[in-house]
């Protein structure tokens, strides 16, 4: 299970319209809430009579409550959590509680009843977006301090508690996955693989023949002259 804390950024209408959105190749499928910061927070996925901006204003009240000079000018936060592709497809049910422990563990909303508030939004099987303001319920600034080293760990745990592929704790030699987005183009194209798959086995076959050349040189010729 892969967190990914992202950039903070300032529009949080965008991020709603994208997480609700069709996706860059129509990739999203069913976008809805799993969770939200008070268990009743509008879904526009599920509810006609729900607009995404209903939802940011919701999410953003904290925010318009502070004067100007105190609002952070990057005040949303925004992270995903993709599950490993051999992992069993969770539930909604599961999602909402990984989305819990992620704004828990990393300071998000820790539970002491002033969090700050924050959705969850699944638009596929295997990962969702979780979505914050940055501005607590009473006026200060969450402490999120190395929030993605705390997903992280976070993580490892629920790995282990729901039986999924344990990624090695800081290991970030990991080859990325390929994204939805990616897999859905190669399917459009007829081909097997994405495009970051096939050039992962051209460079690893590249790396083998390599291997193999020096092996069955002579040991005068390793290691090569500088240029």
């Amino acid at each position: 299970m892969i967190p990914r804390v992202h950039q903070q950024g300032s529009n949080t209408l965008g991020l709603l319209h994208y997480l609700y959105g069709k996706g860059t190749h129509e990739e999203h499928i069913d976008p809805h809430l799993v969770a939200s910061f008070d268990g009743m927070a509008p879904d526009p996925g599920r509810d006609s009579s729900v607009t995404k901006r209903d939802l940011q204003h919701l999410l953003d009240q904290p925010l318009s409550l502070l004067d100007a000079g105190r609002r952070p000018d990057k005040h949303v936060w925004h992270c995903s959590v993709r599950a490993a592709p051999d992992d069993p497809i969770l539930s909604d049910e599961q999602w909402g509680d990984i989305a819990r422990r992620m704004v828990a563990a990393t300071g998000i909303d820790p539970g002491d009843g002033a969090g700050c508030r924050w959705a969850a939004v699944r638009h596929a099987d295997d990962h969702i977006h979780i979505i914050a303001t940055l501005v607590r319920e009473d006026g200060r600034r969450p402490d999120h301090h190395r929030s993605g080293q705390r997903a992280q760990a976070e993580c490892r745990l629920i790995e282990k508690e729901l039986g999924l592929h344990q990624v090695a704790p800081g290991d970030g030699t990991a080859a990325k996955r390929a994204t939805s987005a990616e897999r859905h183009k190669a399917q459009r194209q007829g081909r097997r693989r994405t495009a970051r798959e096939e050039l992962r086995e051209t460079v690893r076959r590249a790396v083998a023949g390599a291997g193999r050349a020096v092996r069955g040189s002579s040991s005068t010729d390793w290691p090569p002259p500088v240029c």
